[in-house]
């Protein structure tokens, strides 16, 4: 392996030299100040990439002085391969590939990997937003191409990546229809009377989506070893997407705390499914799947989307997404009063922003009062509370009373317990 930075006699500008595995390339940097600066950089970086590969046995491809550049779609096609499927989840792996073959391939597949601009990726983000594609979705067709010129400056293909910053040019999309629906506490017991009624067997699971928020792949990949009893708790540590087991979205396990009514309705399930295996002779296993079909396998993810809808229709409730439930969870924790923090460590969210900038507007604003403190004396703002508007005023008479003001007529004298918490609030 050589990787060498010097100049040529026959053409101007620093010249990067590779040769890696047979392979022979050369990259040129042409600026005649910053150019040595800028070789040596990439030349140094290349090394180091290089250098690893060698040791991991990564496969890496340079193009050859006398060969073509592979074109776009040639090395999407073979990114998905070496790299996609190696480093990515296999969910993850299979939008990319829908990106990739559906949309990237057919529109730019025939280019140069090196003659991609930014014009390309205009035409190409106008005929998504001309076909109706939101932001979103947009953006998610990207991915794999952005990755892809990531690898390839890696690589030593090219020395810039031509798919970044491309959210200015996303604009003109629309940003896709507000989805969140979360159901109200009322919709919420009726649902769940109805679907206990009706289908009984799914009543364990909806409840322990809107008693814990978990995914619908996180709820399907909970196994029984996973179920606290004493302390009432579950962990979340796998989920199952597309039929595949995999890690859950944030790839850490969380601890989620269990109601008393959904740590009740576990036991019960429990013991159905110890007597079951007891028929077949068997115990039941920590690694057996917590929520089952009727006939008796893991939770498929279409049939439960189906029986969804069909619970909704039963208990005479509007249509919304089965992932509404999660949102319904955090909603109903933010009613009690929940503190973010709370609701981030029980949503598995990365972090607070994250959920701030989920659910902040269903949070009641409790600062309106504040601006009032500042029409105060100073005195009279020794005796208003930080946060509590409405007690404020309370507060401020007891202290024109104790100066010898008239009460106001309608108001009750103060008890001793009001005056004490005043003034250690």
């Amino acid at each position: 392996m050589a990787v060498k930075v010097g100049r040529r006699k026959d053409k101007p500008g620093w010249w990067v030299f590779v040769n890696f595995r047979g392979q022979r390339t050369k990259r040129c940097f042409p600026d005649a100040k910053a150019g040595e600066k800028a070789a040596r950089a990439f030349a140094e970086k290349l090394a180091a990439r290089l250098k690893w590969a060698a040791v991991s046995g990564e496969t890496i491809v340079l193009s050859q002085p006398d060969q073509q550049m592979p074109t776009i779609g040639n090395y999407l096609t073979n990114w998905l391969q070496a790299y996609a499927k190696v480093n990515c989840k296999a969910s993850t792996c299979e939008e990319y590939k829908r990106a990739v073959e559906g949309q990237l391939v057919p529109a730019l597949g025939p280019k140069p990997l090196d003659a991609l601009k930014r014009e390309d990726l205009k035409q190409f983000i106008a005929k998504c937003v001309e076909d109706g594609k939101s932001r979103s979705t947009i953006r998610n067709y990207l991915a794999p191409l952005k990755s892809a010129y990531f690898q390839a400056v890696e690589d030593g293909l090219l020395t810039v990546n031509p798919v970044t910053r491309v959210s200015r040019l996303c604009k003109e999309a629309k940003a896709g229809k507000e989805a969140m629906q979360p159901l109200t506490r009322k919709e919420v017991n009726i649902l769940l009377v109805k679907v206990q009624e009706k289908m009984p067997g799914l009543h364990p699971l909806l409840l322990c989506a809107v008693r814990t928020g978990l995914r619908r792949g996180e709820l399907i990949g909970l196994q029984w070893g996973d179920v606290d009893f004493r302390s009432r708790f579950l962990m979340v540590r796998r989920a199952v997407v597309r039929n595949r087991v995999g890690v859950q979205k944030s790839g850490k396990v969380r601890r989620v705390d269990l109601s008393g009514q959904l740590a009740a309705t576990f036991q019960q399930l429990t013991e159905l499914r110890e007597l079951e295996a007891m028929a077949k002779g068997e115990a039941l296993k920590p690694n057996a799947w917590v929520f089952l079909s009727p006939k008796g396998y893991r939770v498929d993810e279409r049939n439960l989307e189906t029986a969804w809808a069909k619970c909704l229709k039963e208990a005479g409730i509007r249509q919304v997404r089965f992932h509404d439930l999660r949102h319904t969870f955090a909603s109903l924790l933010i009613e009690q009063g929940a503190h973010p923090k709370y609701i981030q460590e029980q949503m598995g969210h990365s972090s607070i922003q994250v959920t701030m900038d989920t659910y902040g507007h269903m949070f009641p604003n409790r600062n309106r009062g504040l601006v009032d403190r500042l029409d105060m004396t100073e005195v009279e703002s020794e005796f208003a509370p930080q946060s509590h508007p409405e007690e404020k005023v309370v507060n401020l008479m007891l202290h024109k009373s104790a100066k010898g003001l008239v009460r106001p007529e309608g108001l009750e004298p103060p008890t001793p317990r009001s005056v004490v918490w005043c003034s250690i609030h």
